[in-house]
């Protein structure tokens, strides 16, 4: 099989099992228990936050970890919404975002989104008027690489700019697709969402970056866990495997590697098929293991299944929102609803070989060309 949908989830590392053994059977105490074993779990959950603190450039104590990304950008969201106050993204949102204020602007909380320019990045100079003009905007967020066309937003230049004109303006960051080791503190931002599936981990446990003195409302209220934001008995073998997992893809992460494996791809695919359409042609300000393509007159549905009997896996764009008739992002770019439904998303990871590549190109362009016989 050769899986090039790794945008959507990755293959866990098999180093992991033996985490769940471990804390699942071994190591199993719960952690807020006074006894000494239970104490010994709270000191590795410690350990664990202080490990992927270093990964991501932040202090342990700014690190809150949740049940996915989804949750995190939520608990980002919802916790900064205040009355009377209002929330501005980008067209470019994953679901969890865009939804997340389609849910709050119906009850009432006024949220603006900004368009996007035609490379696939927020239109920085409509976000700054607008919060220029708009003293009572609460947070910002605004994705750091897109899930869907792997574009990548200037996010420390945009935080900046932002603080510049209001600082008390929360800035938060999808940051799920930032493969590359981050340094959160660089940025500048506020808060910043995290996912262990992208980068190896377990599924079921993302985390949330949350700067030192912002103040932000539980979304799940319990027993006082994760700094009394985040309710719940903590998942510790999925804790512990998510800060293993970003130890070890930060070794096997290579951004020349993924680069090549983009650009054979599309000079592979290109060399047959002519007239394909790649959503945004701009390596410097894409992400270069996301590929956005757009085969005029056929459904990409209909490439996913085919290649899928080929045993090559593709995506059709957010995992999160495959089941949607059309493409919101590609729409936003000024592609038409039938364009959009034309679109599949290719995407690598370090599992991936440059053989690999080359043959489901190969596969892809032979396809292609009898589906335009």
């Amino acid at each position: 099989m050769i899986y090039l949908d790794n945008a959507a989830t990755t293959k866990m590392y098999e180093e992991l099992v033996d985490v769940y053994k471990e804390y699942g059977c071994d190591k199993f105490f719960n952690p807020s228990s006074l006894y000494k074993k239970s104490l010994e779990i709270a000191l590795d959950i410690r350990k664990a936050k202080a490990e992927l603190a270093e990964f991501f450039g932040s202090d342990a104590g700014e690190i809150v970890f949740t049940g996915s990304a989804t949750e995190s950008n939520n608990l980002a969201i919802r916790g900064a919404v205040k009355k009377n106050s209002k929330l501005v993204i980008s067209a470019g949102e994953h679901p969890s975002v865009h939804n997340t204020i389609m849910a709050l602007k119906n009850n009432g909380i006024e949220c603006e989104i900004i368009p996007l320019q035609k490379n696939g990045l927020v239109d920085d100079q409509k976000l700054y008027d607008y919060v220029s003009k708009n003293k009572d905007v609460r947070l910002v967020s605004i994705i750091h690489v897109s899930n869907e066309t792997g574009a990548i937003n200037n996010i420390k230049e945009l935080a900046q700019n932002i603080k510049r004109i209001n600082p008390s303006i929360l800035f938060h960051s999808d940051g799920v697709q930032a493969f590359a080791k981050i340094d959160i503190k660089n940025l500048g931002v506020d808060l910043y969402s995290f996912s262990a599936h992208k980068i190896k981990g377990p599924k079921g446990i993302g985390a949330l970056f949350i700067k030192k003195g912002v103040r932000l409302n539980p979304v799940i209220t319990g027993g006082g866990q994760e700094n009394n934001l985040r309710g719940g008995t903590e998942n510790v073998a999925n804790i512990i495997a998510f800060s293993k997992a970003a130890k070890l893809f930060s070794q096997d992460y290579n951004y020349d590697q993924m680069l090549e494996y983009k650009t054979t791809f599309l000079d592979v695919l290109r060399e047959k098929v002519k007239d394909i359409i790649i959503s945004i042609e701009d390596n410097y300000n894409t992400a270069p293991h996301i590929i956005s393509l757009i085969v005029p007159e056929i459904k990409g549905e209909t490439l996913l299944h085919i290649l899928e009997s080929k045993d090559i896996l593709i995506g059709l764009g957010s995992a999160c929102s495959s089941n949607s008739k059309t493409n919101r992002i590609l729409k936003s770019l000024g592609y038409s609803s039938k364009m959009a439904q034309n679109s599949i998303r290719i995407s690598f990871s370090p599992d991936n070989t440059l053989e690999q590549i080359k043959t489901a190109a190969q596969t892809l362009a032979s396809v292609i060309l009898e589906l335009k016989k």
